[in-house]
């Protein structure tokens, strides 16, 4: 590990991260508070990446195994970035041929987004993997650093990109503006992730041997089935993924429909949530250092829970301001939860099977994603069926999310690294010499 595989990790992370800004930021406001389409529709298409998360097992696992051109995590990292960019620019495009014509407009969406979703997959779990492979031997401190410059590169070029947004669809919010901004979005996301993939990983390493990789993934995924901390893990990552991203959908739209806020303004929502995580995503490498993992994460969603009890609060006072100032303390929430989950994610591997794990923990970002923004839209379109009160709706979604940050809370605390990779190595064992019988 160096410092420059630290830095083009960073651009790759930053580059794949850059194409959700313009679709949870922007275009996820268009379409439901604009174009008037139902939340679940918008959820539903959102979610179409999330739901093809068990790739990230797939992937991760073939590449375990079988190397391109003797690499085994660059070429997918350059594969997907590359589709997820192009995904992210045309999906504006799809968005407005929706509007106009439903059926081709649906078919189109659909293949688009999915694209997009592809993308993102493949790269997330191959640079998540390479990561992990990078600092398992490292000195001490190399992975918490490697995590915390990936995710603080990222949120600092979200708020750059939702200011960039913001700024450029203050002057043209027509459909040309919107596919201007996009088609910016996805330039510096490519150039980013064209610089990221070059050399970043080692070359080949005869010696390379995944022991522990089953030849089947499903195989595989009986033994993640089997490990009782494992399972708590990944309800866990369920939970506060949901708890704390599950309004990425309805942020803006709630904003446009309980204080009447403008494209650019609901656009700006991303970097002030942003510079909330940035400054305690740099804070929280200390407390990691100082107080572990554990503790830092459960302050945040204690602080998370209370950003969303002033949106809430917010919306039925109609304070714009007041708004402004919630979703900064959500942002605060979810910068002291990254550093030391993500951290506590990357040591929940066993060696010679990270592509595995780090696919079966991507399945669960990407599924409570999906649970999180269809559910989140069906319980808005429903709430808002049933009472008349298009606030009510979205008030509704984040007093779900509430809950979820509690209960995970309470079952972060079952949770130990040590038994995990007990069970984990029994287990793979134990499954791999059946599935050899």
């Amino acid at each position: 590990m160096n410092t420059r595989r630290v830095i083009q990790l960073s651009l790759v992370h930053v580059g794949v991260s850059l194409t959700v800004v313009p679709i949870t930021g922007t275009l996820n406001r268009i379409m439901i508070a604009d174009m008037g389409m139902p939340a679940v529709l918008v959820g539903m298409l959102v979610a179409l990446p999330y739901l093809l998360s068990p790739l990230q097992v797939f992937v991760g696992n073939w590449s375990d195994r079988h190397p391109v051109w003797g690499l085994h995590r660059s070429p997918w990292i350059l594969a997907g970035g590359l589709m997820a960019s192009f995904g992210s620019y045309m999906a504006a495009h799809a968005a407005y041929l929706l509007d106009q014509n439903f059926w081709p407009g649906l078919i189109a969406s659909m293949a688009i987004f999915s694209l997009w979703g592809v993308g993102v997959n493949v790269a997330s779990v191959s640079y998540l993997s390479l990561a992990s492979e990078l600092t398992e031997n490292a000195r001490k401190g190399w992975r918490t650093a490697t995590v915390g410059a990936m995710w603080t590169a990222m949120i600092l070029s979200t708020i750059v990109a939702s200011i960039g947004l913001s700024r450029a669809l203050a002057g043209d919010e027509s459909e040309s503006g919107i596919y201007t901004a996009f088609g910016a979005i996805w330039l510096v996301a490519t150039v980013l992730i064209l610089i990221g993939a070059a050399g970043i990983e080692p070359g080949p390493d005869p010696a390379r041997v995944a022991r522990n990789t089953a030849d089947n993934p499903v195989t595989a995924l009986r033994a993640l089935g089997g490990n009782p901390t494992a399972r708590r893990f990944f309800l866990y990552l369920l939970l506060v993924l949901i708890g704390i991203r599950a309004q990425d959908v309805l942020l803006e739209p709630f904003a446009a429909d309980a204080l009447n806020l403008s494209i650019s303004a609901t656009t700006r929502l991303e970097a002030i949530w942003g510079v909330g995580v940035f400054i305690t995503l740099l804070g929280g490498l200390g407390l990691v250092y100082r107080f572990g993992k554990r503790a830092n994460a459960n302050a945040g969603a204690v602080v998370a829970i209370l950003g969303f009890v002033g949106i809430i609060a917010a919306g039925a006072l109609h304070n714009a301001p007041f708004f402004y100032a919630a979703v900064f303390v959500l942002g605060l929430g979810s910068g002291l939860m990254t550093v030391s989950n993500l951290s506590f994610m990357l040591d929940m591997t066993v060696p010679q099977s990270v592509g595995l794990y780090m696919g079966a923990w991507g399945v669960a970002n990407f599924l409570a994603q999906s649970l999180g923004t269809i559910g989140g839209a069906l319980f808005r379109d429903i709430a808002y069926l049933l009472t008349g009160n298009v606030v009510l709706g979205y008030m509704t979604v984040f007093g779900i999310e509430i809950v979820g940050l509690i209960a995970a809370i309470i079952l972060f605390r079952t949770i130990s690294v040590e038994q995990f990779q007990r069970e984990a190595r029994v287990e793979l064992v134990d499954v791999l010499a059946l599935a050899g019988d």
